[in-house]
């Protein structure tokens, strides 16, 4: 048997997936151009788009998820769902973590900074990020330096009659697995923890996502900012 080529497959899948979500590919590519211009990174502009193709694909899985479902022991198509959003996450992570780093390094040099990465906005989406990368590319709880004791770990569905089994961050060979679900939108959720206060907060995938193409409404372009700045020197000479 012949089995058919995957590529023209997979082209398939991202057309359709632009199709249904015209406005939010064009938000991506749109966000793209602008958080690359206002960090002086233009490379960057193909790697946001990439997650946002991504995103526009996962949102159409997000769209046809049915909680209600029984799924088949053949039925894999949500294993590949939160394969591909966990790759999302820390896709996005890398590259909103690059852009904090070159506005540190910046201020440090005493160099003008975008001015983004300090809206609180782009804090609160980093954060969320952070987060979740840690434990899904390295089963770590993020920042578990700020434990200042082993902390105990329950299991999702165990009861009281259980040991506790703690989590110790000077143990190298210490774990976390971070309970995951689904939302009613059929998106991916994480049980994300904040080492700070011991404080825990699903975090949603498409919400992530929709937080991030809102900071079009709150950057402005690298052109536009530039022109403002022509102005106010041609009005006030020095």
């Amino acid at each position: 048997m012949t089995l058919p080529p995957v590529s023209p497959l997979l082209n398939s899948l991202f057309n359709i997936a632009r199709a249904r979500y015209r406005a939010e590919n064009e938000a991506w590519v749109q966000l793209s151009h602008r958080l690359s211009g206002r960090f002086n990174l233009p490379i960057a502009a193909s790697s946001i788009q990439r997650e946002g193709d991504l995103d526009i694909l996962l949102r159409s899985l997000e769209d046809e998820f049915d909680l209600k479902k029984e799924t088949s022991g053949m039925e894999f198509s949500h294993h590949y769902q939160m394969m591909f959003s966990e790759a999302w996450v820390v896709g996005c992570y890398e590259i909103l973590r690059a852009f904090r780093e070159r506005d540190q390094k910046a201020t440090k040099a005493g160099k003008r900074t975008s001015g983004v990465s300090e809206l609180a906005e782009f804090k609160s989406n980093f954060t969320d990020f952070e987060r979740l990368r840690m434990p899904i590319a390295k089963f770590e709880i993020a920042k578990d330096k700020a434990l200042t004791q082993p902390l105990p770990m329950y299991r999702v569905g165990e009861d009281a009659t259980q040991p506790t089994e703690y989590y110790d961050p000077k143990d190298p060979g210490r774990f976390h697995i971070m309970p995951t679900g689904v939302s009613a939108r059929g998106s991916a959720m994480w049980l994300v923890l904040d080492p700070g206060d011991l404080t825990q907060y699903w975090v949603e995938r498409r919400d992530l996502a929709d937080r991030l193409l809102s900071l079009l409404k709150l950057v402005r372009g690298a052109g536009e900012l530039e022109a403002e700045q022509n102005a106010a020197k041609q009005a006030f000479p020095s």
